[in-house]
């Protein structure tokens, strides 16, 4: 029998809408995939007794809870507390946290201030969880049938506190039950409802847990099975009806894929880019490494900055500054002034305003240049609003580079 798990969220900012919850949704995916079933997820408020009151409730419901937010040193952060409060234990002070902080702070030449000596306080009944890319002082309580593991909540903290010691834990007390089977496929240049008709009916014959998850440019799709020969078989029915379009088995993003790809064959890349504003730039590199590949790009919004780019005047005059001749332009231009291998070139109208009949709002050219020196442009018209736009043309892009390189 598959164990329980459930998450926490502390934090007025999460109640009121301040912030997005990324993190429940990393923690409910990376359970998920280890075995756990996901049972809740529940946000309460920055106050000591909604702490205790909600986490003894989920508690009666779960074996494992994850309890993130409310670690910091400021008078707001009761995560503490709460937690001890249900337990009915004291906080206790780690000396070997606080030296850890004092030598951080003193690494910058700074003095530690009074109130972060509160991050080194945890539960009594609990061990401390060092947090090697922050500050925060996590921990974890087990019983004899419960776990309780309190974390940050600034996401890259979290996610990395995951991977480094919270993992280990997990591993240790639901080793022998942690039995399933995950299976990611990525895919770019198709709908959710093509993916589902490729699959067919038949796909689902067999027992299997099946997700799908559309986003701009893209569709993931989640399996977990218990039995290895199920597994097997559904990899291989996926493999054969949507190979052309998988990018990645596994979480690694296509801008991820695509960096590998031209890294490996010793390629170069840069980008000219008007509606997008810089997101494909941003999309490229988020991927650690980019330098490798990545020779840089720039944001060619107004006329003249595309003019001197080298996108002649008589082009723009002729056919627009959002049309594929211009894409073309700009991809050729920026390959050529950057001396890269690739080069692509974006232009469009993301809206709300500035669109025509002949020329719409969402209406965007992707140019691509190759290698030999050549480029060829794509019409796209994109719905949804201006980052709605943005977010699928940056995709797209990515998109048509992938179908080259790979």
């Amino acid at each position: 029998m598959k164990p329980t798990a459930a998450v926490l969220s502390v934090g007025n900012e999460v109640l009121r809408g301040s912030v997005v919850n990324t993190n429940a949704a990393f923690l409910g995916r990376e359970l998920t995939g280890l075995g756990f079933e996901v049972i809740s997820h529940a946000v309460c408020p920055d106050s000591q007794e909604a702490i205790r009151f909600r986490l003894g409730e989920i508690l009666r419901r779960a074996d494992a809870v994850f309890v993130m937010g409310g670690l910091g040193p400021t008078p707001d952060d009761v995560t503490r507390e709460g937690v001890a409060a249900h337990f009915n234990v004291p906080l206790v002070f780690s000396e070997p946290q606080y030296r850890r902080l004092q030598k951080l702070y003193k690494r910058f030449g700074k003095r530690i201030p009074p109130l972060v000596k509160r991050e080194a306080f945890y539960p009594e009944n609990a061990k401390p969880l060092i947090n090697r890319f922050g500050i925060a002082l996590g921990f974890s309580i087990e019983t004899s049938q419960k776990l309780v593991i309190a974390l940050p909540g600034v996401p890259a903290e979290l996610k990395s506190m995951f991977f480094d010691v919270v993992l280990p834990v997990l591993r240790k007390k639901y080793g022998k039950l942690l039995g399933s089977r995950k299976l990611v496929a990525r895919m770019a240049g198709i709908s959710e409802p093509d993916v589902m008709k490729r699959l067919g009916k038949d796909f689902f014959d067999e027992p299997f847990d099946f997700g799908i998850y559309p986003a701009p440019g893209e569709v993931t799709i989640r399996i977990l099975a218990e039995s290895a020969a199920v597994f097997s078989r559904v990899k291989r029915k996926i493999a054969a009806r949507l190979k052309d379009r998988i990018y990645a088995w596994d979480e690694t993003p296509l801008a991820g894929v695509i960096a590998q790809i031209l890294k490996k064959k010793k390629k170069t890349l840069a980008v000219a880019e008007s509606c997008t504003g810089g997101l494909l730039a941003s999309k490229i590199t988020a991927e650690s490494g980019a330098s490798a590949f990545f020779r840089g790009g720039t944001v060619a919004y107004h006329a003249l900055v595309k003019k001197k780019l080298g996108v002649p005047g008589k082009l723009i005059q002729d056919h627009g500054e959002v049309s594929a001749q211009v894409a073309a332009q700009l991809a050729l231009s920026v390959r050529e002034k950057m001396e890269s291998s690739y080069g692509i070139g974006i232009t469009g109208i993301a809206g709300p305003g500035g669109g025509s009949s002949r020329k719409p709002v969402g209406l965007v050219y992707i140019g691509l240049a190759t290698p030999d020196g050549k480029a060829r442009a794509w019409k796209h018209l994109f719905w949804g609003e201006r980052h709605q736009v943005q977010a699928r043309a940056a995709m797209k892009a990515l998109e048509h580079l992938w179908m080259a390189i790979r």
